[in-house]
């Protein structure tokens, strides 16, 4: 089945700032309070996106969500009346928790769901899981807006389906939640812990722990970290995927800042870029690329970075594995990058990316590196901004009659006079307690809604 990926970028709202609301976040938490610019996070995801329209890619927009969260608000003060009163009273009482409703973290658009495409499934039909995010609170709240959004983008696409969260504990029900926000309540001003007890069994952070090698589905999960074995499990059965895998994360790095799957490797078509230590086994690379062989018939391309040419810690801090491989028309391979790979540890990562370049051995001739400061800053790279929807040419089809998310001059041009009216240059976390940002988020998404026929 021929397949055209659309690699949908999340744009950044209004509110996006420096909170430091992921404590296992490194650049989350170390940029705590920092000044950040919205106009220029939402400048920098689109300069993305023509980035990869200019090498032959198809590229969705996904609409930024309304924030401060007011439902989250209004649970913590019941006696407030009306958005206005939430946001100031929130301000002077719970300024943390402002933050969390605040938060744009949407934009990270690989955690907003798991996908696998037509030909991967026993019933042929494209199937998209909407992530639960139950790690921290600030990402929880997204799930229910970014399955309505997913289930509006995909309405009309033939032979495809839409699935919500999963339910993190289907032993306790609405005990969960309740617990869960009295223990956010106790926590507050302090960072929201993950969840942990009894009952809590699928932790599901979406395409950030998911890597689609051809026709095999691999799932990385952990016992420490944010994606369960349970959650893969059961999204791979959901989706009825032939083909699965699932690979433990190794622990030991997860405390060092790998998060995400993403974070230490990352995938495109027949290669695979992953650091020696990204796997609890030392030997599932080789099962990977063995498995891989067996449904192709052909050899993996798989390229190991030895914690001798790069750290960990360098690693993470360079985001050199959070970046995108994406075919070109000419069947060539780009890694698009941040710049932080040329700036680090005197280039060090960059020189990496230049030596696999210049090895024939891959099909990688291109390295491009962007500024995505702002992004990166809270933790999100390149590969943390897009989810990857492969379609059938009749599913694109249907998309593009039917919506109008598919990047073109047009859109990103009205998209970018919606970010000048709305987004402030600067942003602070004392400014979140100003209801009037909150209504320029509100007409923000009003105007962008539209103009994406959504």
């Amino acid at each position: 089945m021929h397949l055209t990926e659309v690699i949908f970028i999340g744009l950044p709202g209004p509110t996006h700032h420096y909170g430091g609301l992921s404590a296992d976040n490194v650049a989350s938490s170390s940029n705590k309070g920092a000044l950040s610019s919205p106009k220029t996070a939402a400048r920098q995801a689109l300069s993305l996106a023509r980035a990869l329209m200019a090498r032959g890619q198809t590229v969705g927009l996904l609409a930024p969500q309304l924030r401060p969260y007011i439902p989250l608000l209004a649970e913590y003060f019941p006696t407030a009346l009306g958005a206005d009163a939430l946001i100031e009273i929130a301000a002077k009482e719970n300024p943390t928790l402002l933050e969390k409703a605040s938060a744009s973290s949407a934009m990270w658009a690989a955690n907003a769901a798991t996908v696998s495409p037509s030909p991967d499934n026993a019933d042929g039909k494209l199937h998209i899981t909407t992530a639960n995010l139950q790690t921290n609170l600030h990402r929880r709240i997204e799930a229910s807006d970014t399955h309505a959004l997913l289930a509006a983008i995909f309405k009309n696409v033939p032979d495809s389906v839409v699935h919500p969260p999963l339910n993190p504990s289907p032993n306790r029900g609405e005990a969960r939640r309740g617990a869960d926000m009295a223990t956010a309540a106790q926590q507050c001003p302090l960072p929201n812990p993950p969840p942990t007890g009894e009952g809590i069994q699928y932790m599901d952070e979406g395409a950030a722990n998911h890597m689609r090698l051809g026709l095999l589905n691999v799932f990385v999960y952990s016992d420490a970290g944010r994606q369960s074995l349970s959650a893969s499990e059961t999204i791979a059965k959901n989706h009825g995927v032939k083909h699965a895998l699932f690979v433990k994360q190794n622990a030991e790095v997860i405390a060092r800042g790998v998060f995400h799957n993403d974070v230490i490797a990352v995938s495109n078509d027949n290669v695979l870029l992953v650091h020696e230590s990204a796997f609890a086994d030392s030997g599932d690379t080789i099962r990977i690329a063995q498995v891989y062989e067996k449904i192709h018939g052909q050899k993996l391309i798989v390229i190991t970075i030895l914690d001798a040419e790069l750290s960990v810690d360098e690693a993470v801090a360079t985001y050199l594995f959070n970046s995108q491989i994406i075919t070109k028309p000419d069947g060539k391979m780009a890694i698009i990058a941040p710049e932080e790979v040329g700036i680090l540890y005197d280039g060090k990562a960059q020189k990496l990316l230049e030596k696999i370049r210049a090895d024939a051995s891959n099909p990688i001739d291109e390295i491009i590196t962007l500024d995505l400061r702002q992004s990166m800053r809270n933790g999100g790279g390149p590969a943390c901004l897009r989810l990857r929807v492969p379609m059938l040419p009749a599913q694109l089809s249907a998309l593009q009659k039917t919506t109008n998310v598919i990047a073109n001059d047009a859109l990103l041009a009205g998209v970018e006079a919606i970010v000048e009216k709305y987004y402030p240059d600067e942003l602070s976390a004392s400014n979140l307690g100003n209801p009037e940002l909150y209504h320029a988020c509100q007409k923000m998404r009003d105007e962008m809604l539209a103009l994406m026929k959504l």
